[in-house]
């Protein structure tokens, strides 16, 4: 499943963030944002994501080894092809 290219077409199930949600964490900023999956969990219904914005830049929490990458459920994402 790695090295496939898809859009973040929601966070969590949904496509805005709930109103009590640090900054920090309002992955739902995302929405709309490409990326390449990197690598897949077996049986989890997680993928590691590799966006190609810089999440810095909008002020979040990026604590995976790899720079400007996520674990997102599959079901929020739209697998794009070419």
């Amino acid at each position: 499943m790695s090295n496939l290219r898809v859009r973040l077409k929601s966070f969590l199930g949904t496509q805005s963030s709930p109103t009590s949600v640090d900054e920090n964490e309002n992955y739902w900023k995302l929405v709309g944002k490409t990326g390449e999956v990197l690598d897949s969990e077996v049986g989890a219904d997680k993928v590691l994501v590799q966006f190609d914005d810089n999440l810095d830049d909008f002020g979040l929490e990026n604590h995976n080894a790899i720079k400007n990458s996520l674990m997102i459920n599959k079901s929020d994402l739209q697998f794009l092809t070419d």
